[in-house]
């Protein structure tokens, strides 16, 4: 793996994570019309057993909130490695470009303006960045499997 995939995984994570929070406020609207229909006009006509569509609703729901909890963990815990290896880099614009890149997931152009930086001098700057980080031991680090 890169430098640069082994950066980009916090923006993958955030992106799964956005996908699960709008499934979620998904399932919030559908458990509001399913209770909506569910108390009805008071009339009640027997049918055999069915399952509870209620339940298997909010079981839905109380999974996918576990996992966008386990998710926000699992991205807190990388961003701190992430953070790591951008300390490691000695060269302060180096820093500062992949930390405000990769930890704060700002876009190229937000991070040219920001800084008073032309966008050929950013995408500079971070090319030379990732080399660095491949290149010195800071990618040895990051890239050792858990464990090992």
């Amino acid at each position: 793996m890169t430098a640069k995939e082994y950066l980009q995984q916090a923006f993958t994570i955030r992106r799964l994570i956005k996908a699960k929070e709008s499934r979620i406020q998904e399932l919030r609207d559908m458990t509001e019309r399913v209770g909506q229909s569910l108390s009805g006009d008071g009339v009640r006509v027997q049918t055999s057993p069915r399952r509870d569509p209620m339940g298997d609703l909010i079981a839905t729901l109380v999974d996918l909130e576990r996992e966008c909890l386990d998710d926000y963990a699992r991205l807190l815990a990388l961003q701190s490695e992430i953070e790591n290896a951008i300390n490691s880099v000695e060269r302060h614009e180096y820093r500062l470009v992949l930390y405000e890149r990769y930890i704060n997931l700002k876009r190229w152009d937000d991070i040219a303006e920001d800084n008073n930086y032309g966008y050929r001098h950013v995408y500079r700057l971070h090319d030379e960045a990732l080399a660095v980080i491949e290149n010195g031991n800071a990618l040895t680090t990051v890239n050792t499997p858990k464990g090992a």
